[in-house]
């Protein structure tokens, strides 16, 4: 069975950022490192769309302001899901 895998390079975090991201991917059973001789970018590998979800996320969650986030959660509470038929 063939697996695919994505793997992308994160470089536009700060330092400190990557070391908490690395971390928090790591506790989601996320592949991550954060590579030395590459401009110290970030490595990931995103097997599936819930890790691809998971990612995202967290990359939000380190890279947006408290008001941010605030503002966000109002927009997702304000949705109204319709299920389908």
């Amino acid at each position: 069975m063939y697996e695919s895998v994505l793997t992308d390079h994160i470089d536009s975090l700060p330092v400190g950022e990557r070391w908490s991201v690395c971390t928090r991917l790591a506790e989601l059973s996320i592949y991550c490192e954060c590579v030395q001789g590459k401009g110290r970018c970030l490595d990931v590998e995103i097997k599936n769309s819930s890790e691809a979800i998971l990612v995202c996320m967290t990359l939000f969650r380190f890279t947006t302001t408290r008001s941010q986030h605030l503002s966000w959660l109002e927009r997702c509470w304000q949705m109204s899901v319709t299920p389908n038929p």
